[in-house]
This record gives structure tokens, sequence and C-alpha cells, in this order.
């Protein structure tokens, strides 16, 4: 053996021994660990409750950053079963593990703290003797509140450089046994991390619950009106005919991870779709795999609804309407038709992570349909998906495009149920390879299968067209006359993103035109087919298939422009040789020789399509934007009063920015313009938009950045589920505010501008500010808001651009 490994070995002997000689010294002050049963029936008097004292201060001070996938130390605080699942070392966001994790899906992979430690989750509660010093001095989450306690954060305009707010920040997850040299370690990193903490009421009440044991009462029971509602929906999907049971499977896989929303049942009541063991009238008994469509392992299962018990937060909040007219839908969409079912699908992963083949008895146009009635849902699910964030899978989209859509009784296509059950095999998806090392020979072999895909979908095209001609404006989909899904916009804010309903923003470079197959294909690959902890493999061919998605998109928005200008304008998108020629390898670029019927009049195609289209569709979905495209500079929402009015005329001329004077302007940035009466305040979203020069690469995004052609728009209300800034503005400032907003070029500029308008990390007034915009949100958005995350507040740019933080 040499030195260096003896070495190594003397280390973690050392390591293991300190680690035994503090649990031994734990368990000789506070006794040994065991299972706590905090669950009462009722509070005794004068005793803290977590549902209406603790859970609104967790909501407020730390669900901002302790939600979902990208919580440090997958610390959930958004329900009591988060607390008492604890922490974690082991990342979910790692894009170089070799082999798949196991999954740790809060109320789906475990259901006590005892199953919890077997995963390696360490306690944030007191589970040794069950004490009052005991109850406060084993707790992390008493040790980080008090450590703020002791060590307010500064208040000096920037964060001390001891702070690492990057999102790819080192995680340090301290148990009680070693946070003694945690505190002395980082004696500012107390909890919330990096920003103002609970102020002392807050702080008392989450001690006094801590010390009296963090019981449990007994949540809200279901209401009668939502058990009425939810059994009646139970019924319907667990019908006994075969085509009831693939409608039902087809539905849950689309589903599944919404949060449905009853129209009859409160604003902020939520339940999830799950698969259960067990049948209406019992408990719900969640069967967990790890992608709605793997083999549920029982010979029989039942569709059920359970109620969501955290609390809601912006990144991972899909909402799905369901009431008595969506059933009736269901039913004219699925059951009505005289169709057969001889035979239900298999759930072996060939043939279920394809959804072409896997519901080919469904009539395309139906489910086409179906996907269309909520399209902005789907595509936000997309967007948000099985994850809360993810720069590789995002980085293969622009970060603004339109979205529009085929109609599905005009697109051959589209409601060809023969058709696409016979190319249904080119429409293979990575998923079914499930989690694998061998990327090159799984891109080579799915990428060869798009090809045969569009080759047949050409042929096709070309049999049904022997004039040889294209598409023209009326095969978009128009909405029907009264859905607002019809036209879309989507915003990337680095490794987040958000869909609005309308074209949103000035015209951008890019615009993607789905039709049925591309539409299910994304949701599949993206979301119901993603497993956010499988190995590198995995994720890797699932961005590389994205690439052919994406362009199999813009080929169809393309197919719409002039035949003589498509190459041209494609060549705009996918700048530099490298890119090019992967391109080409890629997309090629069926259906060159068929001309659109469109009759264009101007030089510029694609603005003149992305105008027709906002005119082609209905009034229910066309959106006006009069703050980023207003030609004649002075266009006025008709539907705002008139303070409101003059707002938006001089927040435009901030528009002005672009290119080189933005770089410093923040992705998202919230703007509060405080009235004179405080029941009028305004909020308005500034994005910055950055332009790249292609999306041919998962890497490097850096080295393809067009910071010329970079753009803001605004937007009222809040876009973005991850601000990086709050700016706030008295109404009679809001001259002021403008004109120094546009004198922004540099960094100074910027600074100078913040140190007026922007509400910073180490800001007294920091929650105030925070609790508005949520508050705003919710008051505007009932059904869809959800809290703001702050873990990329005041972060002004990303990995790319050079660093400036509060």
């Amino acid at each position: 053996m040499n030195k260096k490994n003896l070495w190594l070995i003397l280390i973690f002997i050392f390591i293991a021994g300190c680690a035994t000689f503090k649990a031994n010294e734990f368990a000789k002050r506070y006794g040994l660990m065991q299972t706590i049963d905090r669950s009462v029936e009722t509070l005794a008097p004068g005793k803290v409750s977590f549902y209406a004292d603790v859970q609104p201060i967790l909501e407020k001070r730390c669900d901002v950053c302790h939600s979902c996938y990208d919580a440090p130390c997958q610390m959930k605080l958004t329900s009591f079963e988060g607390l008492e699942r604890g922490g974690s070392r082991t990342l979910v966001y790692n894009g170089a593990r070799l082999k798949r994790d196991i999954p740790t899906r809060l109320f789906v992979d475990a259901h006590s703290a005892d199953q919890w430690r077997k995963m390696d989750f360490h306690p944030i509660l007191n589970e040794r003797d069950q004490t009052l010093t005991a109850n406060i001095e084993n707790s992390v989450l008493y040790m980080m509140l008090q450590l703020k306690k002791e060590h307010p954060q500064p208040t000096a305009e920037l964060l001390p450089e001891s702070f690492d707010i990057g999102i790819d920040r080192k995680q340090t997850c301290a148990t009680a046994e070693d946070f003694e040299a945690y505190k002395e370690k980082y004696p500012l990193w107390g909890m919330p991390y990096a920003l103002p903490g609970l102020n002392d009421e807050e702080h008392d009440i989450i001690i006094k619950w801590l010390r009296q044991g963090a019981l449990i009462n007994k949540g809200p029971e279901m209401s009668e009106k939502a058990r009425r509602i939810i059994n009646g929906w139970e019924d319907f999907f667990n019908g006994s005919s075969l085509k009831e049971m693939l409608v039902s499977r087809y539905i849950y896989e689309h589903l599944f991870n919404a949060r449905i929303h009853f129209d009859a049942l409160p604003d902020r009541e939520f339940y999830r779709m799950v698969r259960s063991k067990t049948p209406p009238g019992e408990n719900a008994v969640e069967i967990n795999t790890v992608r709605p469509y793997d083999d549920p392992g029982v010979d029989q299962f039942w569709y059920r609804f359970q109620k969501v018990e955290s609390v809601i937060v912006a990144k991972d909040h899909t909402v799905y309407p369901l009431n008595d007219q969506k059933m009736d839908r269901y039913r004219d969409l699925f059951l009505k038709d005289d169709y057969e079912v001889k035979s239900l699908p298999s759930y072996e992963p060939k043939i279920a992570s394809n959804p072409l083949k896997t519901f080919a008895d469904l009539p395309a146009e139906a489910r086409y349909r179906f996907l269309l009635d909520d399209a902005r849902y789907i595509v936000m699910g997309f967007i948000k998906g099985p994850v809360c964030r993810g720069q590789i899978a995002l980085n293969v989209i622009n970060d603004h495009f339109f979205v529009a859509f085929f109609d599905p009784g005009k697109d051959k296509i589209s409601n060809d149920t023969r058709f696409l059950a016979e190319v249904s095999d080119f429409l293979a998806m990575p998923a079914e390879r499930e989690s694998n090392f061998n990327v090159v020979t799984g891109w080579l072999k799915y990428s060869a299968k798009q090809k045969k895909y569009l080759k047949a979908k050409e042929q096709y095209l070309k049999d049904i067209n022997p004039d040889n001609m294209g598409n023209d404006i009326g095969i978009i989909w128009d909405g029907d006359g009264h859905n607002d899904n019809a036209l879309l916009t989507v915003f990337r804010h680095f490794d987040s993103a958000s869909v609005e309903k309308g074209f949103i923003g000035d015209f951008p470079k890019t615009g993607w035109v789905f039709d049925f197959p591309l539409l299910e294909r994304v949701h599949y690959l993206l979301v119901a087919g993603f497993n956010v902890f499988g190995n590198v493999g995995h994720q890797l061919e699932t961005r590389l298939y994205m690439d052919c998605l994406r362009m199999e998109g813009e080929n169809n928005f393309l197919s719409f422009l002039p035949k003589d200008k498509r190459k041209e304008i494609r060549a705009e998108w996918y700048q530099g040789a490298r890119a090019e020629f992967l391109n080409h390898l890629q997309n090629p670029f069926f259906g060159l020789e068929r001309e659109t019927r469109i009759h264009f009049t101007t030089d510029d195609p694609k603005k003149e399509f992305f105008k027709m289209l906002h005119q082609h569709v209905k009034p229910h979905a066309n959106v006006v934007d009069h703050l980023n495209r207003c030609p004649d500079g002075d266009c006025v929402d008709m539907n705002a009063g008139p303070v409101e009015q003059e707002v938006d005329r001089i927040l435009q001329k901030a528009l002005i920015l672009n290119g080189p004077e933005i770089q410093v302007v923040p992705d998202v940035t919230f703007i509060h313009v405080v009235a004179q009466n405080r029941d009028d305040d305004l909020a308005y979203t500034v994005i910055r938009n950055k332009a790249l020069s292609n999306n041919s690469f998962m890497f490097g995004e850096g080295r393809r950045r067009i910071i010329e052609d970079d753009t803001l728009t605004l937007v009222k209300g809040h876009v973005g589920s991850y601000p990086n800034a709050f700016c706030r503005v008295h109404i009679d400032q809001i001259h002021n505010f403008a004109e120094d907003f546009i004198k922004i070029k540099d960094q100074l500029t910027y600074y100078n501008f913040a140190r007026q308008y922007v509400v910073r990390r180490t800001s007294p007034n920091f929650w105030e500010e925070a609790d508005w915009h949520y508050q705003k949100y919710l008051k505007e958005q009932p059904v869809d808001a959800g809290q703001f995350d702050m873990f990329r507040f005041n972060r002004i740019a990303n990995k790319s651009d050079s660093k400036f933080e509060w």
C-alpha cells in the first residue's frame, strides 16, 4: 500500500471517529435516536398550531427557497411531511451521475421518518428524548434560525463576499451533530440564507412550536362538497369497458403532474390524480412508479384524487381545471364516437413510452383536441414539467418565441389516425431506453427514425396536394371562437421559463407551429417520459432528441413563409459553421419545393406572418400588446384607468434599451409602482431576452451569445417564478424612474439606478416587498398564483455573463 492510500484511509478513519464521537456525545446528552409520533387529535389551549401559526410563516419566509427538487439539501419545508423528512446531501439535479438515483419524491416514495432515514435523510427536528431542552438544542431548524438571530444579515448595500448565491453553489447540509463546525465556519449562514431574518414574533412562534415537540394536529378534513365532486370524477375515470379504461389511461398520463382544480371548490384547493392500489371509498394508496406509464405492478388499480397538502409555489404549479363541462367534453371527444378498443396496450417501455403507438385506437383528432383545449397547460408542462428548473433542457429553446397550432379539423396529419399508427415506429423516443450510457448510438438511432418520419410525412402531403402547394393561414387553429389558448408566448429565463397566452413582446426571432404528433411527443419526452433522477445518458438523450422536435416545430413555421426565403431565415437561426453543419445533419428541409398559399406583400415575411396569425385568431385569443408593439408610440389599454395608462406610456420608454446596454439588467425584474391609494398599486415585469447565434449545442452558451440582439419585454403583472430583482417606485417619481432606467449602460450606471430603486437582499423592507408581490399576484390570479422563489434574487446575470450580485 502506498503512502497516499494510507493517508486517505487514516483520514477516513479520523472523520468516522469524529462523527461517532459526536453521535455518542449527543446520545449521552439527549438520548438515543428514536421514532417520534408527533400527531395529536387536538392541541391544548395556548399551544402553537402548525397549520394556523407555523405553516404561514414557513410559506412566506422559508418556502421561497426550500421547495421543489431544487430545495437546498432536499429540505422541502412546504409541508409538515417535508419537515419530518429532513435533509439529504444527495443532489437531485446532478447532470453527471452514471447511475440513476432512487427517487425521493415527498408523499410518494416514503411515508414516515423511519423510511426516510433508511434513504439517508437526516432529521431537522429533534428525534431523541422529547424534553424542552432537547427539542431545541437537537433541532437543525432551531439552530439555523438561532444562528441568523445571533448573526443578523448585514444591512450594507452589497451582500458580503462570504455568501455564495450561485445557482450551482456547493451544498452544505449540516446535521445537529456537526452544526458547531458549520456555525464556526459560516457564522452569517443562518436561515433564511442570504436574506433578512424572521422578525421577533415569527421567530418566537416557531421556537415555541419546536419546544413543545413540533406536534402536528389533524389537518382540515375534506368537505362533503369536495367528496361528492371527487366521487363523481373517480366514477368517471374508473369505467369498466376497454374504451373507458384506455381513455382514462390517456388522460391520466397527461394530468399526472397537474394541480387539479375543481371549479366549484375554493381557489386554493388542489388535487393530484394518482393510480391507487385501493378503490374509491378507501384511503388512496398511490402506486409509486417513476413514470406515469410504468407498469403499476398490480392486477388492478384505480384512478383516484389526493388533496395537495403542500404550500403552493409558482415554479412547479401547473393548474388543470375540472368541472361538469370538462366531463361532457371528454365524453364528446372520446366516448360517443363509434370505434372499438379490442385490447389494452402493454406497459412495456418500448410501447408505453410511445403515445402514438399506445393510444392508436383512440381517434387522433379527439386526442389533439384534448391537448388544444388546455394548450397552455400542455406547453407549460414542457417548461416546468416534472422538475422546477433545468438549464440543460431549456437551452434547447430561445429566450423568446411565439407558438401557434395546426387546426385539428383541417390539418390532415393531425387527424389521420391510420397514418399516425402506420408511422408510430418512427416516433419512438429515448425514454424507452430509460437510463443508459451509449448516448451516441441512441442519438443516431432516434435521429434516423425522425428523418424516416419526416420523409413519410412529406410523401403523405405530396399525395394529398397534387398541385404541390403548401399551407395557408386557414389551417392555423383560431381557438374555435372561444378558446384563448390559440396563441402562446414562451419566455426562457436561463434555467427556468414561463408560458403566457397570446403574443407578448416584440416580434421574436423564431416561432413554432405544433401539429398533433409533435405536441404529443414533446409531452412524452419532457414530461411523462423524463426522469429527473435518471443518469447522464438519459438526460443527454432527452436533450438531443428535443433538438429534433424543436427544429420540426420551426420547420412547420417556415412552411408558411415564401419558399425562396426559408433557407435564408433558417440560416439566421443557426449561425456559425458548426451549427449550420449540425443543423444540416439533423434537420433536412423537407417540403422546400412547396410554395405557401399565403400572399406576402412586404420584404419581411416572418414579421408579416406573425401579424397574420394575430389577426387570424378569434377575439378571445387576440391579446393586444399595447406595451411592446406600438407602432405610433402612443398605444393605450382602453380597459385601464387614466393613471395606469399614463404609467404604461412612461414605462414604455424603457424598451428603447437593447443590446450591450442591458447586459447588467436582470433576467426578470418585478416593478412595484406605489399609487396614492395603496389599493391601486401596480405591478409590472421587465424580462431580458438574451439572443443566441444558435441552439445546436448543450454547453458553451456564453460563446454563442449575440449581445447586440438582446431585447427587453415589459409585461403587466407578474411573469416568471424566480424574480432576480424588485424595483419599487412611487408614482410621483415614475418619470424619473424611466429616465434613470434608460441611462443604464454598464455596472456603474446600474449600481446608481439600483441604489435608488432596487430593493436589495439586505434591505430592511425586503420581506415587506416580497409579501406585496405575492399578495398582488394572488389577488390577480387566485388559482394560478404561487409563492415566488428567491434563490436567484439579485443575481444580475447568469454564468455566461459578468456576475454582479447584491
